[in-house]
């Protein structure tokens, strides 16, 4: 069964935190929608604010693939600006970054189907790094005007990072009020995570204002959605079978 998390469940958690590398230390606040643990495996799913302009994350790399999903301010990731809407894959112990946040500060979820324990920043942790960096790729679009929504006449699916043959993808889903929609088949990749990133979403009775969170297993039916009143943005990434 999907586990839908609404952003005002999911921000109540919210705390700063500290990381980085001595000399390297910045802080963030943090919302815990979705976790798991070392001892628990299962999907994990955060969001995380950042309103200072100039601060950077240092490159790192993790355990697990993951997905960023900038759905707030903007910034750069390496050379690359990125902004509301902006989904960024990484696969395991692929280094990625530095990310710096821009003027109007930033604001991404970080999203992984397997719990992990937090960055392993470079180079210092050069030597932890069992394999060789894989894919570290990012797709990117902007989110509507709500009386643009309001014109839609039929939901537009956009694509953010292509299909690709284990299943990795992501798209940008906008409905106008009162619209419904199937996102794509779980059982393509290994699990999905879908995003409000404007409007509201209802799933199954729930109203699920901007930035709430869903997770769908890989042996879950499509998600079925419906956008409020105000029309609503979802943006839906989908992990790689297996691993």
């Amino acid at each position: 069964m999907p586990i839908a998390v609404s952003s005002v469940e999911g921000r109540a958690r919210a705390r700063v935190l500290e990381s980085g590398w001595p000399g390297k230390w910045f802080s963030y606040v943090r919302s815990d929608y979705i976790t798991s643990a070392t001892d628990r495996p299962g999907p994990q799913g955060f969001l995380v604010e950042m309103d200072r302009p100039g601060v950077v994350i240092p490159p790192h790399f993790h355990r697990v693939e993951e997905f960023q999903v900038v759905v707030g301010g903007g910034g750069t990731l390496g050379k690359h600006p990125i902004g509301a809407v902006t989904a960024h894959f990484a696969d395991a112990y692929t280094p990625y970054g530095p990310i710096v946040v821009g003027p109007e500060g930033l604001v991404f979820f970080t999203l992984r189907r397997l719990f992990d324990a937090g960055a392993n920043y470079m180079p210092e942790s050069r030597a932890q790094m069992i394999r060789k960096a894989r894919r570290n790729v990012a797709g990117e679009s902007r989110l509507e005007r709500p009386e643009s929504l309001a014109r839609l006449p039929a939901p537009v699916a956009e694509t953010l990072l292509e299909p690709q043959a284990d299943g990795v993808g992501a798209m940008l889903l906008r409905l106008g009020p009162g619209a419904t929609a199937r996102g794509p088949a779980p059982a393509a990749g290994g699990g999905q995570y879908a995003l409000v990133a404007s409007g509201t979403a209802r799933l199954a009775g729930a109203t699920l204002p901007r930035w709430s969170c869903i997770w769908v297993g890989p042996d879950e039916p499509a998600l079925a959605l419906e956008s409020g009143e105000d029309g609503a943005e979802i943006v839906i990434v989908q992990f790689p079978r297996g691993g």
